[in-house]
């Protein structure tokens, strides 16, 4: 029997999350801008279906972590939280550079033909080794604020939902409005790591989903009107954005829609098959592992099956359009990576830099 203080749910959406990011890179021709290629709508509407990826990795953050204080002090929690992701996020940093010397992994690392430690120091700061693990920056950022939220979790959870509505107002609403109106409104000032930050709300909604902070009523609602976003989202995708309304809406609710359904689903199915869960503990415990090493996975399917890098970037393209890119490439990689790491992982200097 799985220990019932496990959050499984938090288990099957790291699974989903990963999976998530990993059709994002394989449907990266959303991005070449050419209409004409005949998958090019079928990646936009991979791109607002898996959208929420990363987000559900703050979202599991916040519900895990932001109440710490009940199991251990703020001295503890950074030791923990440095171990497990500045170290791996360092160490990884340096094989990046030393890789991105003559390799060109897509998407995510970047070239450094002229290395040096002054290159290194200032593409370390900049994020310009693998602009994948912008993800690193936002989570230590978040973690070094949670000291600071967390006294709320207690008495002050209305206090932390009047922050996430906050950031929505900030980030969603007032980037729909410019976008929609034109009208220039600069929210920098607006978007501080202690007040609104993009992720933020995020990280302190995952927390309130967890306490079961809404009731059934003010969840089916956010459901609701989290997958109308989404449908929303695929509609103007299917009209190649053409619907200047429908631009810009933003993954805000549609992202916390999918967590509540997900969230649902799995508590149901626990009453009922719970020992069905026991592979998804195992493999959400790869899916930070998978985040980091997938560009150097892809990048050998894509020299060593198709034949071709993005060094050559026209037939790189043509491969974007490949339906064997864009759906078994992530299917493969799951598979492959997870086996892998799981096995990788049974050495102790493994875990230290594949947490």
């Amino acid at each position: 029997m799985l220990n019932s203080k496990r959050l499984h749910y938090i288990d099957v959406l790291n699974c989903i999350a990963i999976f998530f990011v990993l059709v994002l890179h394989s449907s990266q021709l959303a991005f070449s801008g050419n209409t004409n290629y005949s998958n090019y709508i079928t990646a936009l509407v991979l791109q607002s279906l898996c959208i929420p990826a990363v987000y559900i990795f703050f979202m599991n953050s916040g519900a895990t972590l932001l109440d710490y204080r009940k199991k251990y002090s703020t001295k503890t929690f950074l030791i923990k939280r440095f171990k497990r992701v500045v170290i791996p996020f360092f160490v990884w940093s340096i094989i990046y550079y030393l890789y991105d010397i003559k390799h060109r992994a897509y998407p995510g690392p970047s070239l450094h033909p002229n290395p040096s430690i002054t290159d290194f120091i200032n593409s370390f700061a900049s994020n310009n080794i693998n602009n994948l693990f912008w993800f690193f920056y936002t989570i230590i950022a978040l973690y070094l604020v949670a000291p600071i939220f967390s006294v709320l979790v207690d008495e002050h959870k209305k206090t932390l939902l009047a922050i996430v509505i906050a950031n929505f107002i900030f980030i969603d609403c007032f980037t729909y409005i410019s976008k929609l109106t034109g009208l220039k409104i600069n929210n920098d000032y607006l978007t501080q790591p202690l007040l609104t930050s993009d992720f933020l709300g995020f990280f302190i909604i995952g927390y309130l989903i967890k306490e079961n902070f809404f009731n059934r009523k003010g969840e089916n609602w956010l459901i609701v009107i989290g997958m109308v976003t989404l449908m929303l989202s695929i509609i103007n995708d299917l009209t190649l954005k053409k619907v200047h309304m429908l631009n810009n809406i933003g993954n805000f609710l549609y992202s916390i829609a999918l967590y509540l359904l997900v969230k649902r689903i799995v508590e149901f199915l626990y009453k009922y098959k719970s020992y069905q869960f026991k592979l998804f503990g195992i493999l959400s415990g790869v899916s930070l592992g998978i985040y980091i090493i997938h560009p150097i996975f892809y990048e050998a399917i894509y020299k060593y099956v198709f034949h071709v890098t993005p060094d050559n970037w026209p037939e790189f393209v043509q491969l974007m359009n490949n339906p064997y890119e864009i759906f078994l490439v992530p299917i493969v990689s799951y598979i492959v990576l997870s086996i892998v790491i799981v096995l990788l992982k049974k050495n102790k200097f493994v875990r230290m830099i594949i947490p």
